[in-house]
Formats: structure tokens, sequence, C-alpha cells
């Protein structure tokens, strides 16, 4: 609570558009920071080529992989078990658009960090396909829900695809992108 009080809330007045303040919420932060830690326990630990693990193939990219891959997979979590009923589907823009606020928020953590680089990662792939978009004149960012979640679904297969394959290649391409 304190996290998402002293850190989230001031950076999204900030950073996020008016009108979608409102859905910067603490269930949200929550269940966003509750589903990426069950995300680590999900995904690929061995390359599907049985060479090795997934830590050993992408080498110094494992760590920003896993951090990206359990932060996509936990807002899929998110929006999957609302879409079945087990969480209100009502609140699934509060995820998406505290879910921005918090990329925002652990960019912050920089280059040399795990979550800095998995949040510039995913903060570029999300911009590149429309899913919020930037005012120019507030610097405010507005989340549209529709390209969010197809880019949820897009990084999400790609992560997987790049941790299944053991590309060093692409992990390298993509963090230096």
């Amino acid at each position: 609570q304190a996290k998402f009080d002293a850190i989230l809330v001031p950076i999204a007045k900030q950073l996020i558009a008016q009108d979608q303040l409102k859905n910067v919420t603490f269930d949200a932060f929550f269940e966003d920071t509750m589903f990426h830690e069950v995300a680590h326990g999900l995904g690929i630990k061995n390359t599907l080529d049985g060479k090795g693990t997934v830590s050993d193939a992408l080498k110094d990219y494992s760590s920003n992989f896993e951090e990206g891959k359990a932060d996509v997979l936990g807002l899929y979590l998110i929006d999957a078990l609302s879409n079945q009923g087990e969480l209100d589907k009502g609140k699934l823009l509060d995820s998406y658009v505290t879910f921005l606020a918090g990329m925002l928020r652990s960019v912050r953590f920089g280059a040399s960090d795990a979550h800095g680089k998995a949040n510039m990662i995913r903060f570029n792939f999300f911009a590149e396909r429309g899913a919020f978009l930037r005012d120019a004149q507030t610097g405010r960012y507005r989340v549209d829900f529709d390209k969010m979640h197809a880019a949820m679904n897009a990084l999400s297969e790609k992560l997987l695809t790049v941790q299944g394959d053991g590309d060093y290649a692409e992990a390298k391409r993509m963090t230096e992108t």
C-alpha cells in the first residue's frame, strides 16, 4: 500500500490522462503484483531444443526477460480470469491503466536493473503498437484498451518464444533496441 500511495500515485498524477486517473487503483496494483509473482512460476524454464535452461541460453539477458515475462503474463492472467468471471471484468481497464502507471514507475530503475530493462522493452513494444498515446500538450499517457490488449498478447508470445528458443541474439536485439 505504501509503495502505491507514495510512489505510484504521485507518478500517475503527473503522467496518466486526467480522465483515466480514476482507473489507477490499489486493487489493480495489488493484482498486478500478485499475478507477476504467480507468472514467475509459469512459462518455460528449459529451451525447447533440450539443450539447457533458458537462463543459460539467454545469459546476461535472462533476468530482464524473466521479469518482463512475469509482468506481461501477470496482466494476461488478470485479463483471462476477468473474462472467465473469476475477477470483476468491469475493473479490467483499472488493471491496464494501473499496469501502464506501473511501467512508468519501474523504468526509473534504469538500464542496469533487470526490472528497468524489462519495462523499457515492454514500454517500447506497447508504444510501437499504439497501446497508449501520449498527449503532446499535457505529456500525459492514455491507454487504448483494445490495442493494449493486443500488444499484451503479442508481447507474451514474443517473450515466451525467445525464452523457449533460447534466442540470445533476439534477446540482445530487443534489449538494446
